[in-house]
Formats: C-alpha cells, structure tokens, sequence
C-alpha cells in the first residue's frame, strides 16, 4: 500500500465499524452480512449502534482521532444515545452512553428560528434560510451546553446539519441512526441527503456502523459522485395507503445483543476511494493497549517506519456471501415485544371507542374522528385547499385532540408552517390562549403549539363528558382567536399559487 493512500486526509473520510458477532443466543452473524427479509440491516445496524462491544471499538478509535486533530476536538453523536445489555434473565437493560464514552458528553443543540425571530443570545448563527424573493424564513443556529466535553450528542433536527454542519465544526461524526439508511431505495436524493448532512468539510470524518445496507449506501454514493452528481430523475411516487390496523413490523423490534465480537475498522474511504483498512485497525488497537505511546494515529499509519515497526496488520476477511437468518433469541423477543404493542393498542381503542359516546359537545361543533391520521379528533378552521397544484386538499388550520395513556391535549397546525409563523402568532397572544386554557397549561412556542394540555388518558378514571363541554366552550374562544391566522394563511396560500413556479431557495425538511 502507497504511503499516499495513509496520508492526513485532506478530504471527507468514511470508515465502517463492524465485523463477526456472536450474539445472546449462542448464533453468530457477521455485521455486514445480509439478513433475511431485512433489506435495510435494520437487525444489525441496531445490534450495534446499542451494542457496549461496538462502542467500546468506535470510541478506541474515535478518541485517538480526536487527539490527532487537537486539544478542543470533540466528536458530535446522532442517533444513539444508551447501550443494551442482558440481564441474567435474559432480559436488556440500558445504560447512558455518558457512562460509557470516556471524557464525559454533553449535549449540542442545533435550532432553527422562526422567519424573522431572532436566535438566543447564547447562539452561534449557521446560517439564515431566504425564499425565493429574499425572505428570511429564519435562521439556523446552534451551541453546546456547558461544560464542554469531547462527546456531544446532537439535539434538534439533524436535517439542518446541511446548513450548520461545517459552522459547528466536529473533528468527527459519528452516526449511529437509520435516517439516511431507512426505507426506500437508495437514489441521488438520498446520495445528496448523505454528503449535505455527514461529510461537511474537507477534514471530516464520519465513522458509522458496518452493515449490508450503510456499505451499499457509501458505494452508491462514491458512484454518484464519480458520475457527475446527476439530479434524480422525476418519477411518479407508488400510491401507499397507511393502515392502522396492520400489526408492528417484528423487524423493527429485533436487536441480537452481542457477547462477544470482533469488531474493527472494516470499511475506509478516503480521497473519494475504498481504502484497505487493516492499517488503520492495526493502529486502533496498538494505540488501545498502549496508553503510553504519544503518537497520533494518522502518523503511525501514515510513516512507513512506524508501520513497519509497531504495526501487525493482518488483511480483512471479506464479509460472508450468504444471507443471513435472524437470530432465534432476537427474533422471540421482537414476537414478544409486537404481542404487547397489539394488546396495548386493542386496550387503547377499545377505551377511546368508549371515550367517543361522551364527545358530543365537539362533534356538534364540526370536531370530527380523522379514518387515518394523526389526532384523535380533529377540527378544521379553513376550508380545504391544495398545498400545491397536484396536491390533495387539507385544512390550511386545523385543531388536533390527542388523548394519549395518561394526558390529554390540543394543538394548532397549518400546512403554511414555512409561510405562516403560527408560532409566532400565538406567542404574541400568549395572555389570551393562556386565559382560555386555565386551569390547565398550554405550551406555545413551537410549530405545533398545543393550546391546552391537562392529566388524563383513556387509562385513567376522567369525566370525559366533563371534560369536552369545558373543551366546547375553549373550542368557541380558540376560533376568535385563530381567526387572524386563518386570513393570514388564506392570503399567504393564494400567494403561494401565484409564483409556484418560484421555489425557496432553501429546501424544507419533510
């Protein structure tokens, strides 16, 4: 191998942590194997991304990385935030990562304003987000939280990442979430997600789980950048109707728990290209067992006379061809876990469809149950309009009640949520929506405001008659004062219309 290809990256880099597993029931697998009926490994991707073994190996790893690049280095976390492990009864227990990772965590928190709101002062601003005619829509932001610690894990929406992600500066990335990952093929719109949101800088590192589907992720990547960056071709959507009644997916509960593994640095991108990785991995854990040697790890497997002196690399062995089962203790557990969801979802509509003869007092206001959806009832302030020429018809404002377990509430929503600032408009009026909500709470400052929220779920003994003639009467008063907002979203709707053909200069997130 040339000493070229050890150099100091001076472009993204990509490395894949992963290996041969042998998991709680005694099987084993390997992390980049495929498993069956699984097409996005999200069965091994969760083994390890909550696996203490994987963590261990990426923090070996990641630590040296960040001594390499410098006193203030840290590394920013997405996704996992706390390891499985087996009790002796065989069932898990989790534990924060913060008592894993050495050095200590903290927390990151990447936020977006709304249009004109100015960020807190303790934000450092990442950019300002304009529509076509040169509108501030707001402004992205971030800061972390004191003290400072090497490991910060990202709150907020990590879609705006592609606006923040260089400003914010992590020395590394380590993503152990599925959002890049997750269903549906993988296209150019993905392949763009992936270098917008992940490898933001020339120096970036981003260090991921090794499975089937994140290696079919940075090939296909790697294979769009060297074609040009082509734009996705436009393609009619397939037509998918949500089902409320389908059972739990068993899939997206099996996790296998690894007992003992040999993972490693199993898949290195550097300069655009795959790279062997068996130096690098040579490096982690020499540097592992040697807390005494002061060497960063880019200089030892980048000097050919380190390398050849401290270093036993020994080549990967390729990940296994054949497709590989779910393990039997993972996929009982999954079985079990799917059981009580459905038990506890036919306990929920049994209550609710018995909490439902009581809601009179809001069906005669227009308060309606959605055949799908989100909220439990729901109240249109607008009549139906088309969010863009095509487009099905919805509210442009609507009330949800949701009653959960324990709670209950109402919120406001708008589909103009990037025209309209509805968290803004109820903020503004926050002595009004707050008087209607006593003596119970309302929580205002988001893009979802919910108006009012009280203790008591369709599990708990309520006077639900009770409580939807008070929630009438709120009904009455939340609609004089949403009237404004209404005008508002009906002129910034016909707006909309107006220049269609004008897209925001910046991207929403879904």
């Amino acid at each position: 191998m040339s000493d070229h290809q050890h150099a100091d990256p001076t472009s993204p880099t990509i490395i894949l942590i992963g290996g041969p597993m042998t998991v709680d029931d005694g099987s084993s697998l390997d992390s980049r194997q495929p498993v069956a009926e699984d097409p996005t490994s999200h069965v091994t991707h969760a083994s390890l991304a909550s696996s203490l073994l994987w963590w261990l190996t990426a923090s070996s790893l990641v630590g040296r990385l960040l001594d390499s690049a410098g006193e203030s280095a840290f590394a920013l976390l997405v996704g996992q935030r706390s390891v499985v492990q087996l009790r002796h009864d065989g069932s898990l227990r989790r534990t924060g990562l913060r008592a894993v990772l050495p050095g200590g965590t903290t927390e990151l928190e990447l936020i977006r304003t709304s249009f004109d709101e100015p960020l807190p002062n303790s934000y450092t601003e990442a950019h300002r987000l304009e529509s076509w005619d040169g509108t501030v829509m707001g402004t992205v932001g971030f800061k972390t939280n004191t003290p400072s610690r090497r490991w910060r894990f990202l709150k907020g929406n990590e879609f705006y990442l592609d606006k923040a992600g260089e400003r914010i500066g992590a020395a590394a990335l380590i993503d152990t979430s599925e959002t890049l990952t997750q269903g549906g093929d993988l296209l150019p719109d993905r392949y763009a997600a992936f270098e917008q949101r992940r490898l933001k800088g020339d120096n970036s590192i981003l260090v991921m789980p090794h499975t089937h589907r994140s290696e079919s992720l940075v090939r296909g990547y790697l294979a769009w950048v060297r074609g040009g960056r082509p734009a996705a071709k436009k393609i009619s959507a397939p037509v998918t109707t949500w089902d409320p009644t389908a059972l739990p997916d068993p899939v997206h509960y099996t996790c296998p728990v690894p007992v003992e593994a040999q993972f490693g640095v199993t898949g290195l991108v550097q300069d655009g290209e795959w790279r062997d990785p068996s130096d690098l991995e040579a490096a982690r854990v020499l540097l592992q067992a040697r807390y005494d040697l002061k060497i960063g790890i880019w200089d030892l497997v980048g000097n050919p006379t380190l390398r050849s002196a401290l270093l036993s690399s020994a080549p990967q062995a390729p990940a296994p061809e054949e497709v590989a089962a779910v393990p039997a203790g993972a996929a009982e557990r999954s079985q079990k876990r799917v059981a009580a969801r459905t038990a506890q979802r036919a306990e929920a509509e049994r209550a609710l469809d018995q909490i439902a003869a009581s809601f009179g007092p809001l069906q005669a206001l227009g308060w309606k149950r959605p055949a799908e959806g989100r909220g439990f009832m729901r109240l249109p302030l607008t009549d139906d309009y088309a969010r863009w020429p095509g487009d099905d018809p919805f509210p442009l404002v609507q009330l949800e009640f949701e009653i959960s377990k324990r709670q209950s509430s109402v919120s406001a929503f708008t589909i103009l949520y990037n025209q309209v600032d509805i968290s803004q408009y109820v903020t503004d009026r926050r002595e009004i929506f707050e008087s209607i909500a006593v003596p119970d709470r309302c929580q205002l400052g988001n893009s979802r405001p919910v108006l009012w929220r009280a203790l008591g779920g369709w599990a708990d003994d309520v006077d639900w008659l009770q409580r939807t003639t008070v929630l009438a009467e709120h009904t009455r008063r939340w609609r004089a004062a949403l009237q404004d907002l209404c005008s508002q979203c009906r002129h910034a709707h016909a707006n909309k219309f107006q220049r269609a053909q004008h897209p925001f200069h910046d991207s929403e997130p879904p």
